[in-house]
């Protein structure tokens, strides 16, 4: 009787640890599959393209019919990624030094960036869809400060990084709605045959270029011989004073 009392006994023991057991696996096997189901996001896909050296003409933009823009618009077109990006360096001899530029644009984010990799320069849009990008490269543009004619609701944004501010100073104040910068408005009537006679017509944004601050300004105003001239011209930007000009023909 002993006997079998005592066989009795080591079943139930065993059989207690066995369910014991089973219900640890079971919390393990949950457990692993909580890991398993947690949210994760693929990386995303860059390209990144070198163009080289591209040659700069007076107004800033690239020569060529093989560019960053149009590099930009054939990977639009690419659907194996995510994030375009595209290096190169504006040659702007023998007058001025080379500028390492970037664009990095995000599809997914609508983010468009312009970098001007040597002082760390950044001109951000927001909002850019690849659909109005696009449009906006096939019509030619050349500047980003027009994209908002495409894409209604762009965000412009500016961050002047470290370097260039210790050379060429804080950027020049301009006019949000004329576009005009006082600076170079003061410097073009100081320098004017007739400063009362001066019309302006047209502004550029500022933009960092090197150890300058640049900006393009149309204007018009009478010569010594009494009649009217246009004159066309970048002005080049230190420490909130013109320091050099560079006429576009």
């Amino acid at each position: 009787m002993k006997a079998k009392l005592f066989i009795l006994l080591i079943v139930t023991a065993f059989l207690f640890s066995g369910c014991y057991q089973a219900k640890n696996d079971t919390k393990s096997e949950d457990s692993e599959e909580t890991l398993i189901t947690q949210d994760e996001m693929p990386p995303l896909r860059v390209v990144t393209i070198d163009k080289g050296r591209l040659k700069m003409n007076q107004d800033g933009n690239s020569i060529g019919n093989d560019t960053e823009l149009t590099e930009l618009q054939k990977q639009l077109r690419n659907d194996t990624c995510d994030v375009i990006e595209i290096v190169w360096i504006w040659d702007s001899s023998p007058k001025y030094p080379d500028m390492p530029m970037k664009i990095n644009y995000n599809k997914l984010k609508g983010e468009l960036k312009l970098i001007y990799t040597q002082n760390n320069v950044v001109e951000a849009y927001s909002n850019i869809n690849p659909n109005c990008l696009s449009e906006f490269l096939k019509n030619g543009e050349k500047s980003f400060y027009s994209i908002e004619n495409y894409c209604k609701d762009s965000k412009y944004d500016f961050d002047s990084g470290d370097n260039i501010q210790k050379e060429a100073g804080e950027k020049p104040q301009q006019d949000e709605i004329t576009g005009s910068v006082r600076v170079v408005k003061d410097y073009i009537k100081e320098n004017a045959h007739d400063a009362s006679s001066v019309k302006f017509i047209e502004w550029t944004k500022v933009s960092p270029a090197g150890k300058y601050w640049i900006v393009r300004c149309k204007y018009k105003g009478a010569n010594a011989l009494g009649g009217t001239v246009t004159e066309n011209a970048w002005f080049y930007i230190q420490n909130n004073m013109v320091v050099e000009t560079k006429r576009v023909d």
